[in-house]
């Protein structure tokens, strides 16, 4: 199987499509197009800008990316293009695609909200209608994406990638450079902030990683310890590995069931505790697999009952990594099922 696969592999080893990419590169032999803006980013952001806050029909034209891509299906035949949140790719780019290529499938996929207008741009909604699939992990987004134009729209669930993110072995010094007993990794947000300092302030020890707005809070409790950056690299996953619970909060503005983290965290050999929602409820058993909350009372509670019963909180930390690699979670069994699902249809 031929795949190109299109999308933004700068930012190091932490970056999900890079890592979705490494999967298809198991399952196939794979070019890649990397779509990482390497100039005009100011006019990028300015264009932006009028586009979600006011709402204008204003498109930003990456026409040297668009024609590398067409120059590249006019070289070599393919069985997928794979687009990974292609805010970039124009319609008259996929439409070239089918001319020259009318066997290959065009398959979109995005870890974010595309039904919001912050994750959009007018380029990718001229240029939606034009994609045999487009994958979700928004479950709760598919009637109003295929309502915006693609027809065929599939939900899946987020993924770790099994090479990246697994429990690492540590050293002593490892332990106190990266970790704690409640642990943390993420930017600012208001509802995780109330929560965590909520914890603080009742005596739990937490470490946050994320630098930003979090400074703020910097020395507001004596168990409060704030990091002055994010952590990725390597280092996210020891991090992970490190803390005896971590915490996962979902975006509020994405309007999020489920995140990346909801699989990062216990394959990285952590105590997932996460906020009570029904899909958490369906990737793994409260209790017995993950725990899961639904107040900041709630919360504390269960950090002071895990944090004091460690072999229950390693059997559940342990049975949720196993939960993940027999349900599948990993980037590469979930390509696989996307694949199994659509390539049949390639007449």
């Amino acid at each position: 199987m031929r795949v190109l696969s299109i999308g933004t592999f700068s930012g190091g080893v932490s970056n999900t499509c890079l890592h979705r990419t490494w999967a298809l590169e198991k399952l196939g032999e794979v070019d890649r197009i990397d779509t990482t803006l390497k100039r005009c980013i100011f006019f990028y952001r300015i264009v932006n800008r009028l586009f979600v806050r006011y709402r204008l029909p204003i498109s930003f034209h990456a026409q040297k990316l668009n024609d590398e891509i067409r120059k590249q299906v006019l070289i070599k035949k393919y069985d997928v293009v794979w687009i990974d949140k292609g805010i970039f790719i124009e319609a008259k780019t996929l439409r070239f695609m089918k001319q020259v290529q009318n066997k290959c499938l065009i398959i979109g996929y995005s870890p974010d909200n595309m039904a919001e207008r912050h994750n959009q741009s007018q380029v990718f909604l001229k240029s939606f209608p034009y994609y045999d699939y487009y994958i979700t992990t928004k479950s709760y987004t598919v009637e109003t994406l295929r309502q915006m134009g693609c027809k065929n729209i599939l939900f899946v669930n987020n993924a770790y990638e099994a090479t990246f993110h697994h429990p690492y072995q540590l050293t002593e010094k490892e332990r106190e450079r990266l970790g704690g007993k409640v642990g943390f990794i993420g930017a600012w947000e208001e509802e995780r902030c109330r929560s965590i300092l909520y914890l603080a302030k009742h005596g739990i020890p937490v470490r946050v990683w994320g630098g930003g707005k979090w400074l703020q809070y910097k020395n507001l409790f004596p168990n409060l310890q704030i990091e002055s950056h994010g952590l990725y690299s390597e280092d996210y996953n020891k991090a992970l590995s490190a803390f005896d619970i971590s915490l996962c909060f979902l975006r509020k503005m994405n309007y999020d069931l489920q995140t990346t983290r909801t699989m990062e965290i216990p394959a990285c050999g952590s105590l997932l505790m996460a906020e009570r929602t029904i899909e958490h409820e369906e990737l793994f058993k409260d209790e017995e697999e993950a725990v899961f909350f639904s107040s900041d009372e709630e919360l504390l509670e269960l950090c002071r009952y895990y944090l004091s019963h460690e072999e229950e909180r390693r059997r559940i930390t342990e049975a949720g990594r196993k939960r993940c690699h027999i349900s599948g979670y990993s980037n590469e069994d979930t390509i696989k099922r996307v694949f199994k699902k659509v390539l049949g249809t390639i007449k």
